[in-house]
């Protein structure tokens, strides 16, 4: 979208801090260990040692290893490859992001015995990853500067996530009458991805919904960022 590197530095820091206190009231109404949430079948069990034990998910015991490490390295590569081509012989003049998405995903879902082989070290890469993408970001960001330049950001992100938590409890709750801890999951699905909301299912006890909320977040990337860039040039061409 050609936005300059202060702005969006500015904007993360705004919407960090937004929603760092909507995390804070979700952990808040949400209740731990509820029946029905958190009740396990053998296959939730099996879902856990999926996603904490080394040994379960490689087979071998090994856990992460060098070969693993340039494994994941080099299948990380070859999907951002892959799907900057494919942008660039369809749609050249738009951002890669959606495509390397859409393409991360359906190899994960054509070949899942392989991915799942490289689940341990690629969590861990891609944690350490966006910690060092925050940490750029939060770098050259301020907010101080925010609150000068431009303190509009807060409460822009603050509208955005009172809209979505008025909407989701509005049509989740008092319409669809779905249970309300599910749903502030959903919301941290939504608002923070994938990883916040695995953490906050773990840190509440709810082993059956880990593997949902991760896949509702991933699913929120493949598909918000390409509606966001199609919504944005739109917005700009009637600017």
């Amino acid at each position: 979208m050609n936005v300059s590197g202060s702005v969006v530095s500015a904007a993360i820091a705004a919407d960090n801090v937004v929603v760092a206190l909507y995390f804070a009231m979700l952990f808040s109404l949400a209740k731990g260990e509820e029946k029905g949430v958190d009740e396990s079948s053998s296959d939730d069990e099996d879902l856990e040692v999926d996603l904490r034990d080394p040994e379960d998910v490689t087979g071998d015991g090994t856990g992460m290893t060098m070969p693993s490490l340039a494994m994941s390295m080099a299948v990380a590569s070859c999907l951002v490859t892959i799907g900057k081509l494919l942008t660039t012989a369809f749609f050249p003049t738009t951002s890669a992001l959606p495509l390397i998405s859409v393409t991360t995903v359906a190899a994960a879902t054509l070949f899942p015995n392989f991915f799942r082989e490289l689940s341990i070290t690629g969590t861990s890469l891609g944690v350490v990853f966006m910690q060092m993408f925050f940490a750029a970001s939060g770098a050259a960001g301020s907010i101080r500067l925010v609150m000068e330049k431009a303190p509009v950001l807060f409460l822009f992100s603050a509208l955005q996530v009172a809209i979505h938590f008025i909407s989701l409890i509005g049509i989740g709750h008092f319409i669809l009458r779905l249970d309300p801890n599910e749903l502030y999951l959903a919301s941290n699905a939504n608002v923070g991805g994938p990883t916040t909301a695995a953490a906050m299912a773990t840190a509440k006890g709810w082993k059956r919904l880990v593997l949902p909320s991760l896949l509702v977040g991933i699913l929120g990337y493949a598909t918000a960022t390409p509606i966001a860039l199609g919504l944005g040039r739109v917005l700009l061409r009637l600017q």
